[in-house]
């Protein structure tokens, strides 16, 4: 029943055990949105603070790889290009969630005020917490690679757009796949989103030590690997993934200045800006609320009450490294067939 009504002392006087709530109260791993946030200091430091107003453009600037094939002999009137650089402007997503709490609805409710109200709060948390997970992959399957220049230890689908991994070599899946991303000159760690196929395949063969008859696990090392429990590709159905060289994504958080700031109150007909940390995720969102005269008898509260709007509020903005060649990009899908 919507509201606390299923709470409401009239109809109900027990209250489940914490424990038995909790399942109701679970929250979806997030794995994508937490190999953004990860890498968000190692590649785009700052960047949310240059941003004044929701309207205002920001952009970033960085210097184009000049490749050429080189000459054989020296002259004495030789001459070269100019480098070039490119411009990357950074796009916003406004995640919002609301919800309402009243003056009265604690006086005839099992729950205290501050209890009705922390219940709302997190809800609006994870519920942006899980779109913001959503938002994540949807920009890895967007922006990966299009391009690839790996031709050992697997095949290119230029179909797909996928590196492919047969499935008789899935105990060497990540060694082949570290090995494709040194193919195409990535060197150092690398960030791995895999579907929960490859993720309990990777669990099981990073646990096949040097004790055992058969040693898997060396081939982990320089790997951070994130479970996405909703990510699949119906090509695939052994198991999807990407390789990411570490710090080519990053996600930056930003909220208005009138939040960070804090102005009005709350409980008046205006409104109050503010602000508060997401205990699941880290980020800072933006709190609006405003108060309203209301009948929420239906609801568990009274004829003559007052209802608080509340509303969280994030503004997101997915990044990666910019190439300056087409169709490139440092997000690489890699599929097991």
């Amino acid at each position: 029943m919507a509201n606390y009504a299923a709470s409401v002392l009239a109809e109900a006087k027990l209250i489940l055990a914490e424990r038995f709530a909790a399942p109701e109260k679970r929250l979806k791993s997030a794995g994508v949105f937490g190999a953004f946030r990860k890498n968000t200091n190692l590649s785009l430091p700052n960047i949310g603070e240059l941003r004044t107003k929701e309207e205002r453009p920001e952009k970033g600037y960085f210097f184009n790889r000049s490749k050429r094939s080189t000459t054989n002999s020296r002259t004495h009137n030789h001459t070269g290009a100019v480098g070039d650089s490119s411009e990357v402007a950074f796009n916003w997503q406004t995640f919002t969630d609301n919800a309402q709490t009243s003056l009265k609805r604690a006086d005839n409710n099992i729950f205290e005020e501050a209890q009705i109200l922390a219940n709302e709060f997190e809800n609006m948390f994870k519920n942006i917490h899980e779109d913001a997970d959503a938002a994540s992959q949807a920009f890895l399957a967007t922006n990966k690679s299009l391009v690839n220049t790996a031709t050992k230890n697997g095949g290119w689908n230029d179909t797909n757009k996928v590196f492919e991994i047969t499935a008789a070599n899935k105990d060497r899946f990540f060694q082949y796949g570290k090995s494709m991303l040194r193919q195409n000159h990535y060197k150092g760690m690398a960030d791995v989103i895999l579907d929960p196929i490859l993720y309990a395949q990777a669990e099981y063969l990073a646990s096949q030590g040097q004790s055992n008859a058969t040693n898997f696990g060396f081939q982990f090392g320089g790997l951070n690997h994130f479970e996405a429990v909703d990510l699949a590709d119906a090509n695939y159905g052994n198991g999807i993934s990407f390789f990411i060289p570490e710090a080519t994504i990053g996600v930056v958080d930003w909220i208005p200045k009138q939040n960070r700031q804090g102005k009005g109150d709350y409980e008046s007909a205006l409104g109050g800006y503010g602000s508060i940390v997401d205990p699941f995720t880290g980020l800072t969102y933006a709190v609006h609320a405003y108060a309203d005269r209301a009948d929420t008898s239906a609801s568990g509260g009274d004829t003559q009450d007052v209802v608080i709007n509340w509303e969280l509020s994030v503004d997101l903005s997915f990044n990666k490294a910019e190439l300056s060649t087409a169709n490139e990009s440092t997000i690489f899908e890699v599929g097991q067939l």
